[in-house]
This record gives C-alpha cells, structure tokens and sequence, in this order.
C-alpha cells in the first residue's frame, strides 16, 4: 500500500507503536507497516513478540508497569504512538492502574523526550469526560472520569500535557488524542453486544435514550496518523476528542445492528437498578478469585451515561473528518465476526 500524500512527512522516520498487540494500536501498527516504513511494536507479552516477529514485523516488550529504563527501546526512534494501557483487569486495583496509565505513560514521554524523539503522539480517551456534563462535550467541557480507568488515564494526560509545556521550542511535539468507543474488524470489546443482538437475545438496559458516540477504527487511525503530520502549532500541547459525525441513541444503534444481522430486537426491557445490582453481586463474589466478572457496574454505564462529543477541534487543526458512518461501519463489523465464526 502506498503512503498517502497527507502523511509523507512519516516517510525515512523510525516510528514506534506501544500497545501493538491491542485492537487500536495493532490497527495503527499494522496500517504503518503496510505503507513500508520502518516502524517496530511494543507488546506485553512475549509469545505477542514472536507472533509479530514470525510475520516479519519488529516487536518488543514494554511492560509500563517495571521499573527498568527504556532508553534503548527509544532511542534512534523519530515518532511514538503511545497507545498502551491497562483496561479492564479486574484483577488489579487502582494502584496498578495508576502505575501503568499514569506513572508508566509518564515515564515514557519523560524519556522519549531525553532520548530525542521528535514527537510523541499520547493516546487517551473521551472517558476522562465521564458521562459528559455538557452534550456535545468539547475539550474544555469539565472533567468526569467514572472509574480506575478513566481516573488514572485523566492523570497520565494530564502530567504528560504539563510536562509539554516545559519542553523548549524545538522539544519534543505532544499532541494527545482522545478516541471515542472504537469499533470496527478486530473489536472484541463490542462482541458481546453484537452477538446478543444477531442471536436475538438482547434486552435493552433502560429507555436506550442515552447517546453514544462510536468511532470506526480506520478513521480513529487516521486521526492519530494526522497527530503525527500536523504542524507543531497546530497540536502541541492540544488534546482532541475523536468521533463519528454525529452521536446516535442505543434505540437507533441497536436497530441498526439488528436490521443490518437481519434480526428482529425483543422487548419489553430491563431496569436499570435490577442489572447495576446483578454487576455489583457478581465483581463481589469474582474478585476474591480473580475471575473476571459475566457483569460488570461500569457496563451498565454504557446504558445510562450520555455520550455525544464535538470533534470540530480536530477538523480545524488536524483536518480530520471521518469517514465512516455508523450503517457502513457496522456492516462491516458484523461481516468480520462471521468470518471469524463470532456470531451467526
């Protein structure tokens, strides 16, 4: 695949992509790699290492949460996406949380900017502003964050920004971005969702009133390649959220998917309090062993927290617009979990 003209200023750089094992960073790791440039992956754990290396990709191991120096995993590189995180581990507290998110990312841009990288692109999340105060919620709409993730990647941002502002004016660019709920081929987060849905076993949770606000994961790529591109004035020290044009209803994205699966959604629907107190039986009675929960509270927030956001900031200065909407995206995903045998 040839490297499009909006981002030939990636071209002869050495670019590292922490998290390349995940969903979000293996998309963008793997879009680097099929334009050729010479780009190398972070991932936990080794057996991801080698699976990378045996498809003739560069991999190393990142854990953010150890104490050893990363000089030498950075130095040489020109450009870091940051996308690691920790997310849904139930079987850590909010201290470890902190130390991967907040510490371990802060560590990072610390020594990326020591060792000489030229900018550091950090991924946060549109989470930090919780169920959103203002609708659409803007980059300056007051912080919300509703859990140990959203809390401690709020932190991380925010001691990385105010470390930017420091750099001298030929430092290091940070420019932060702020994914909405990514989906699309390779999501496993929205499975579950899905898959109730096409085997016509889904109940809505509440009224289904409440916006969401999705982002399909090649536009969610391509506004972390133009972090990557943008002119320093236009980024640095910036933070912005990333969407899909325009927030829908869980009524709408539901019907959506079921018409799409061509499924018909059952009613009538489920209380809010009566699946919040199944979540909270169920993290009680898993957490003393480890296991991670079939509920969790924090989902249930996906049924009631308003979510819609305003991603004119990233149209003015990273001339990003998405280009997939919620019909095509959908088709699409729904297309890759039948191949993969995921659902019927």
């Amino acid at each position: 695949m040839s490297l499009p003209m909006k981002y030939k200023n990636l071209d002869g750089q050495k670019i590292l992509v922490t998290g390349a094992a995940g969903f979000i960073g293996g998309a963008l790791f793997h879009r680097l790699a099929s334009y050729g440039l010479d780009v190398t992956g972070t991932v936990l754990h080794p057996s991801e290492a080698e699976e990378l290396r045996a498809a003739g990709h560069k991999a190393e191991i990142l854990d953010l949460s150890s104490d050893e120096r990363w000089d030498d995993l950075l130095r040489g590189k020109d450009q870091v996406f940051h996308i690691a995180a920790m997310f849904q581990e139930v079987n850590h507290n909010e201290k470890m949380y902190d130390k991967v998110n907040n510490a371990g990312s802060f560590k990072l841009a610390q020594t990326a900017s020591r060792v000489g990288v030229k900018r550091f692109v950090h991924c946060s999340t549109v989470g930090v502003h919780g169920h959103v105060k203002e609708i659409p919620a803007t980059e300056k709409t007051p912080f919300n964050p509703m859990d140990e993730y959203h809390r401690t990647k709020l932190a991380g941002e925010l001691a990385i920004l105010e470390f930017a502002k420091h750099l001298p004016d030929d430092g290091m660019i940070v420019p932060v971005n702020r994914p909405s709920m990514v989906y699309g081929p390779g999501d496993m987060r929205l499975l579950k969702l899905f898959k109730m849905i096409l085997t016509e076993k889904f109940r809505m949770i509440g009224s289904g009133d409440v916006l969401a606000h999705f982002g399909y994961i090649e536009d969610q790529v391509d506004s972390l390649l133009l972090c990557a591109v943008a002119p320093r004035d236009q980024v640095h020290c910036e933070a912005f959220n990333i969407a899909s044009s325009q927030p829908i209803t869980l009524n709408e994205l539901t019907a959506i998917i079921a018409a799409i699966g061509g499924v018909k959604l059952r009613s009538p629907k489920i209380p809010v309090s009566l699946v919040w107190g199944a979540g909270l039986c169920c993290e009680l009675m898993c957490k003393p062993f480890g296991l991670r929960p079939p509920i969790f509270r924090r989902r249930v927030g996906f049924f009631t927290h308003n979510r819609a956001f305003d991603y004119s900031k990233a149209k003015t200065h990273l001339n990003y617009e998405p280009k997939w909407d919620e019909a095509r995206g959908i088709k699409a995903t729904i297309e890759w979990y039948r191949k993969q045998g995921l659902v019927p």
